[in-house]
């Protein structure tokens, strides 16, 4: 009943403008004003998750393992020891060049007393220090090989699988495990190079995937590659995910929407443009000698969203412009403003409340 109240009283008022037009009277319209609101161009496109950073473990010594310390899956910090290979031989030989380099230094302290009492040539004091500092080379050397006989992690992450046990034979460049630093995701997108100037570092993006059915992932684009494919004609984008609740994993399949020329313009109801030919135009309301008369406009207009569409020029923020009547009114037509609650059941039942008949007059009138 209430809606039929509503309608009823909107069928009155449509009715009852073109009488009161030919008698002189105002018609009656319903004008909402100019507004500012966000706009910005978004760019649809797919892409594919990698990790931060991403290395196959290996060592660059041939020996046996015999000792592991990580386990599949593990997340390890930077610097965490995860194997190490046979060091008995290179412990021995680190030893043995300690030991020389101990030797050399007592025989050059030795060469220098001597020196002090010119009992020996300065070419005597010379190979001794000749023979500390290659005594110490060598002992460097040593302890670098001993190095490279235990893996560590270059950096903090995650492990996947290991690819060997305690007890075999690695040589140099075999793959211990793959780790990742999944803690912050890149994910690579082409985008068409039309768009190259609307997309530069720190555009934002918001990414969604399937295998996460609700969740939305938001970050910024960091770099853009630097060439255009020629068979594509497309320019491939890197954007950078934080990873906080570690959802996200390597190769995930992605759909990124891309907010560029994000700005604030203008903006008036789809409703209130009228096209004619190349043209666009509006009706504004405008107060003159008292009363408010309908003026047509010529806009240009920009981007659509939402019901909303973006006002390049023609219109100030405190205009408004007519969204419905527009059928009744001509250039110069004095126009009377009607409340859009009076479409609402209560504004019905207050209009009705009020007298129908006085609320028909004063649609006529």
């Amino acid at each position: 009943m209430l809606r039929m109240a509503a309608f009823a009283l909107f069928i009155a008022l449509i009715s009852a403008a073109p009488a009161s037009a030919q008698r002189g009277g105002p018609a009656s319209v319903f004008a909402d004003p100019v507004i500012e609101r966000e706009f910005s161009r978004d760019i649809e496109a797919l892409g594919t998750l990698e990790p931060n950073e991403q290395v196959d473990l290996s060592l660059n010594a041939s020996d046996r393992i015999t000792a592991l310390y990580f386990d599949d899956g593990e997340r390890v910090r930077h610097g965490k020891t995860l194997l190490s290979l046979a060091q008995r031989e290179q412990l021995a030989l680190v030893e043995s060049a300690e030991a020389n380099v101990e030797e050399a230094a007592r025989q050059l302290e030795r060469v220098v007393r001597l020196a002090d009492a010119e009992a020996v040539s300065q070419s005597e004091l010379d190979r001794a220090q000749r023979d500390l500092d290659a005594a110490q080379a060598n002992l460097r050397a040593l302890q670098s090989r001993q190095k490279d006989r235990v893996l560590v992690a270059p950096f903090d992450g995650v492990l996947g699988f290991r690819r060997v046990s305690v007890g075999s034979f690695v040589r140099p460049g075999d793959v211990v495990a793959t780790l990742i630093d999944d803690s912050e995701m890149n994910l690579d997108f082409d985008v068409p190079s039309i768009f190259t100037r609307s997309i530069q570092p720190g555009t934002a993006i918001i990414a969604e995937t399937d295998d996460l059915p609700g969740e939305v992932f938001e970050g910024v684009i960091e770099t853009l590659d630097n060439r255009i494919d020629p068979v594509t004609r497309a320019i491939r984008a890197r954007a950078t995910i934080p990873n906080t609740g570690l959802l996200l994993r390597s190769g995930m399949f992605m759909r990124v929407t891309v907010t560029a020329d994000p700005r604030n313009s203008l903006a008036i109801p789809e409703a209130a443009v009228q096209p004619v030919g190349p043209k666009t135009f509006v009706w504004r309301v405008s107060e003159e000698e008292g009363a408010q008369k309908a003026r047509r406009v010529e806009v240009d207009l920009g981007q659509r969203a939402d019901g909303y569409i973006e006002v390049v020029s023609g219109l100030s923020s405190d205009d408004k412009v007519i969204t419905e009547g527009i059928i009744r009114v001509r250039e110069g037509t004095e126009v009377r403003l009607r409340e859009r609650t009076m479409l609402s059941p209560e504004g019905a039942l207050a209009g009705r409340g009020r007298g129908g008949a006085n609320g028909s007059a004063g649609a006529a009138n």
